[in-house]
């Protein structure tokens, strides 16, 4: 291989002006390539890794702040099955609304309107929520106190990721 470099008539000829240079250009010629392989290694290796491990982290704490709000609504929910004669849950118009706003606070889901939508329904309106926490919310409802979506509108807002949306929720 370095049989190969040194007959590369190109890399030869590089060889001999790099010699032919004054010392002082020689040094700042190194100088600079040392700077070079210090910048690439800084943005091309070190500063990646460590967005990926200060991403990979900040992913851990909101998956472990959804195991604590599903852990911490298992308990509610297994109270109002022990307390339902049919073995199913069902909340009413007042436990419906109390429900969604607590959980839709512990999801960081900020409600603009909710009303009551007849005994067992409420209709919600979000806006500019980040998509992801919606559907984290929705799900955490459906697992912990079998709310179900009964109908949604979804539309994109304006920043990246947000969405306002028009949901009729039931029990």
């Amino acid at each position: 291989m370095i049989n190969l470099i040194k007959q590369n008539p190109s890399l030869l000829k590089a060889l001999k002006q790099y010699e032919m240079m004054p010392s002082r250009d020689r040094l700042a010629l190194k100088v600079l390539a040392f700077t070079l392989i210090l910048l690439f290694m800084y943005f091309g290796l070190w500063q990646p890794a460590y967005t990926y491990k200060k991403e990979a982290v900040q992913y851990l704490e909101q998956q472990q702040e959804l195991l604590a709000l599903v852990m911490q609504n298992k308990s509610a929910l297994s109270n109002l099955s022990d307390t339902s004669s049919s073995g199913q849950a069902t909340l009413n118009s007042q436990q419906l609304v109390s429900s969604v706003t607590n959980l839709a606070k512990q999801a960081s889901v900020t409600l603009k309107r909710f009303e009551p939508s007849g005994e067992k329904e409420i209709k919600v309106w979000v806006e500019d929520v980040p998509f992801d926490k919606i559907m984290v919310w929705l799900t955490t409802m459906k697992r912990t106190l079998n709310i179900k979506v009964d109908q949604i509108s979804v539309e994109k807002s304006d920043g990246p990721g947000l969405v306002s949306a028009r949901l009729t929720l039931s029990s």
